[in-house]
């Protein structure tokens, strides 16, 4: 909308509403020349008839009249629509002349010298005039509001939809221009900035790529001199050295298992990030699942129900990290007996891993299975750990089709696994 587009539209309602205005005047019917002789015929022959005014019936006057005396009574009159008095024929335009008789006036002689109601004709004129304006502006402003809305409110609109887009991260649809909207350039601006995010947006994300792939390819090259440094450890404690050495090297053993920890649980985090902590899903006997529990268990606190026969799904080396990491996290928090039980329930081997030390706190039990959370209990202990086990346990749980849920009892805490059947 152009800067003065009111006041080009006040101006052209003024012009059209002049020129109606002049259009409808001179349809005005033209206000006749009075013929002095017939209007001094019918004073005259009212003077001369004063006495029997009724003969004036009989004359053929060229305009109707009336003649009242000087105390306004009506004395005669043409037709019965004629003015009978001062008051009427001043405001229609009559001729008002004195009758004179014996030089003496003894009347007034009140003469319709404009065919018809000249001023009720104004008037009706100017009230179709004003209910015409009337028209004429409504019509004028729906077009402005209509032109208005198309011109300034839907464009504003769709910027309103595409800003919810961009707050979004919907970078990838375009603003939808039209060549016809006055603000073309403005809008222009924000679909160049909608792609300035887009390219700032794929080049953070192949930043953060390369530097989880960096991360992840350190880790793994981490790992070797660290594994070489644990095999030579054991090595020399195989040799039965002194007690001073012995516990240097014990302590050696535990740091490298410790990194070694570490390091799978920064590996596995950056790797799940870039999509690529798979799973390959077989159907596999459920007694397996026997022994990655019995090769998780190296400090023999785990006592197993019988396990029901069948087959499930899963990823035996997966399924080896989501045992061990559970029976990890209990002997460090709990230190307790181990129990796990197995039942069929309909589609799915359901596991329950229950331990008998102090639980989770129940304000934070929906949290413990998110990246890098670790609980209150686990701080206070002073315990190794990233916040990494559980979350990558229900991340692969998932991923074979089955999960993971976390629960407190009475006397302890509960992880229950969930194995599909295979069919």
């Amino acid at each position: 909308m152009k800067k003065y587009i009111i006041l080009y539209v006040i101006l052209a309602m003024s012009i059209i509403a002049g020129f109606i205005m002049y259009v409808l005047f001179n349809a005005l019917p033209e206000r006749q020349e009075a013929d002095l002789i017939a209007i001094n015929d019918i004073v005259k022959s009212a003077g001369q008839n004063w006495y029997e005014i009724q003969k004036l019936n009989s004359k053929d006057f060229s305009y109707r009249a009336s003649i009242i005396d000087n105390n306004g009574r009506l004395m005669w009159a043409a037709d019965k629509g004629v003015a009978d008095n001062l008051q009427g024929a001043v405001r229609h335009g009559y001729a008002i002349l004195d009758i004179t008789v014996d030089g003496k006036i003894e009347g007034k002689a009140l003469i319709e010298t404009s065919p018809g109601d000249f001023y009720g004709q104004i008037k009706g004129q100017f009230a179709r005039l004003a209910i015409i304006l009337v028209i004429l502006l409504c019509a004028i402003s729906l077009l402005f509001l209509y032109g208005i809305h198309t011109s300034i409110i839907k464009p504003f609109k769709r910027l309103e939809a595409f800003a919810h887009k961009i707050s979004t991260g919907r970078f990838d649809e375009p603003l939808p221009m039209d060549k016809n909207n006055i603000f073309g350039l403005f809008t222009q601006s924000f679909d160049v900035m909608r792609e300035s995010l887009l390219e700032a947006r794929h080049k953070q994300m192949e930043a953060e790529r390369a530097k989880k792939e960096l991360i992840a390819a350190i880790s793994h090259d981490i790992k070797t001199p660290v594994t070489s440094i644990k095999l030579i450890t054991e090595l020399m404690l195989a040799l039965d050295p002194e007690p001073a050495l012995y516990e240097k090297l014990k302590t050696i053993e535990t740091k490298t298992d410790q990194i070694n920890r570490l390091i799978n649980d920064m590996m596995h985090s950056t790797l799940e990030e870039l999509g690529e902590l798979k799973v390959n899903i077989t159907s596999e006997s459920s007694e397996v699942l026997r022994n990655l529990f019995e090769a998780a268990d190296i400090s023999g606190y785990v006592k197993m129900s019988d396990i029901p026969k069948c087959m499930v799904d899963l990823d035996n080396s997966r399924m080896e990290q989501v045992i061990g990491n559970i029976i990890t996290n209990s002997y460090k928090y709990a230190g307790t007996d181990i129990d796990v039980v197995y039942a069929i329930d309909g589609q799915f081997l359901r596991i329950e891993v229950s331990d008998y030390g102090k639980g989770v706190d129940p304000n934070v039990l929906e949290l413990i299975c998110t990246k890098f959370y670790r609980g209150e209990n686990a701080k206070e202990s002073q315990k190794d750990g990233e916040g990494l086990g559980l979350y990558i346990a229900k991340l692969l749980m998932d991923k074979m089709g089955g999960g993971l849920e976390v629960y407190n009892r009475w006397d302890g805490f509960s992880v229950r696994l969930s194995l599909r059947l295979s069919k």
